[in-house]
């Protein structure tokens, strides 16, 4: 017994040295390739991965545990948001689909991108069209109703579908749109407000790019079901609170000073309840595109050619000229508003020739506005009638736009002039491979940010969720499987805008 236990000992010693040994060779072989980037300096990390495309960063953050700290830490979230430009973030807008996949268009990681330039391979469409972009920078948003589909996971609503070479069956989710689908509401420093599609009244805000959302409290009843609801999400940074506002169309009664007016709400995200503001000076009807900037949310006010701001410290309305100018006619309807370069825009295509947009470069003040272009419509470029929205005005001078006859608008006056670019999508139906399918989509200018939405909150009341962990690996059936940004003929816009069908009024609202 004790030459076995002496030469157990023996086997061992020699397996702790043959560890020794094999460790100080892969250290030397460390030594002789150099360090890795893993060893670099927090800063110098930081100073890479803030210049990356969001794709890329959260491919980063699964590299190692450090990187994964860093990328989710407060310092990178500021750094990284306060550079981070502003892109279309599209979803389907078709009323038989939940849409619950966000699509983000952005570039690689390129500081002088230019939609001129961007081309990928085109295997995918016809020779007469130049693929753009793939859009594979996905968020989703969470279903309104999870916590039914959890339960009801296993139910017919569940059906199963056969993936490449019959080795395994894909599981998806049949829904109805109107019990699932939430509406976007607008957007602000990353986050979304989300509403309930029938009043609009809002019930989520959540960060698309980290997955997180709350759920707010429940308001007060509107006594008319019809009503309509109108609100917003925004920040005060004196007081680094997020708020939520709710208009609704209801008339509230002061017997003293015989005052009718619209309600108006308020929410600080991490309270438990809502709190009257008194009144709203407009009517939710006349309120659209609601856009923050400065501390304060903003709304166009159509039919009185002014913009309605709400202070979100002060908690109080008041008033902005638009530009002061003289319209050719009276149609109001294809007029939007918007922020490009850190400034608030307004996009006039009422006209149609020319189209103006108007850019106010000292917050407030009504002589600041500037024309920053006047696109003459009589070229040979035949831009396409209706309502423009101004997504990002790049560095090149160039201008990004969406239009409602659901397409992207690239405009570079020096250089390109007019580039007509639809959204297209591919799908599997039947088996088959279905290229370019057309859809309607709505549009957002977004901010990506890495904001940790839970250390926002203004104290522990709320239920704060994950969308990656709640339902996240359920795949609906309408889902697209893939998106493309594709450049058309020109011709192509003049069809498109006469057969349209988009609803305006869906997209007026964000």
């Amino acid at each position: 017994r004790t030459v076995m236990k002496r030469r157990r000992n023996s086997g061992a010693l020699g397996t702790e040295k043959d560890k020794e040994a094999t460790e100080k060779v892969e250290n030397e072989e460390v030594q002789r390739a150099g360090r890795s980037i893993t060893d670099l300096p927090g800063n110098i990390v930081i100073n890479i991965l803030i210049k990356l495309s969001i794709k890329r960063i959260v491919i980063c953050r699964c590299v190692c545990k450090s990187w994964c700290n860093l990328i989710s830490s407060p310092k990178f979230a500021k750094l990284h948001f306060e550079r981070a430009p502003m892109w279309p973030l599209l979803r389907t807008n078709d009323p038989k689909r939940v849409s619950r996949t966000l699509y983000l268009v952005e570039p690689e990681d390129d500081c002088d991108f230019d939609f001129g330039y961007c081309m990928c391979d085109p295997g995918d469409f016809d020779s007469d069209s130049h693929v753009h972009m793939k859009l594979d920078t996905k968020f989703k948003l969470p279903l309104r109703d999870s916590e039914m589909v959890l339960s009801n996971e296993y139910d017919d609503s569940v059906m199963w579908r056969n993936t490449k070479h019959g080795a395994k069956k894909k599981r998806f989710v049949s829904l109805k749109p109107k019990d699932h689908k939430f509406g976007i509401v607008n957007s602000c420093n990353g986050f979304l407000c989300l509403c309930e599609p029938s009043q609009k009244n809002p019930v989520v805000v959540c960060n698309p790019v980290t997955g997180e959302y709350i759920k707010l409290p429940e308001a007060s009843k509107v006594e008319n079901s019809k009503a309509l609801i109108v609100s917003g999400l925004g920040f005060s940074p004196k007081t680094n609170q997020y708020k939520v506002i709710r208009i609704f169309d209801q008339w509230s009664y002061d017997p003293a000073a015989g005052n009718k007016w619209f309600a108006a709400e308020i929410h600080t995200l991490g309270t438990g309840s809502w709190k009257s503001i008194g009144s709203a000076p407009e009517s939710p009807f006349c309120l659209k595109f609601p856009t923050y900037l400065n501390g304060a949310l903003h709304w166009f006010c159509a039919y009185l050619e002014v913009i309605i701001a709400f202070d979100i410290e002060k908690e109080q309305f008041q008033s902005i000229p638009s530009p002061a100018h003289q319209r050719c006619c009276s149609k109001l309807d294809n007029i939007s508003m918007g922020v490009l370069r850190g400034c608030l825009s307004i996009c006039d295509a009422s006209c149609y020739d020319p189209i103006d947009i108007w850019v106010m470069k000292n917050y407030g003040v009504q002589e600041s506005w500037t024309k920053e272009f006047s696109i003459d419509t009589s070229t040979a470029d035949r831009w396409p009638y209706g309502l423009y929205q101004p997504i990002e005005y790049f560095n090149n001078g160039a201008l990004l736009m969406f239009h409602s006859i659901n397409c992207l608008i690239y405009y570079g006056p020096t250089k390109f002039g007019f580039k007509y670019l639809k959204i297209r999508g591919v799908q599997y139906l039947s088996k088959k491979k279905i290229r370019g399918v057309q859809s309607k989509f709505e549009v957002i200018a977004y901010i990506p940010s890495f904001i940790s939405l839970k250390d926002s909150l203004i104290g522990d009341n709320g239920e704060w969720l994950n969308v990656k962990s709640r339902c996240a690996k359920l795949n609906l059936r309408e889902e697209s499987q893939g998106l493309f940004l594709v450049e058309e003929n020109r011709d192509l816009a003049s069809a498109d805008s006469n057969s349209s069908s988009y609803d305006s009024e869906e997209w007026e609202n964000h």
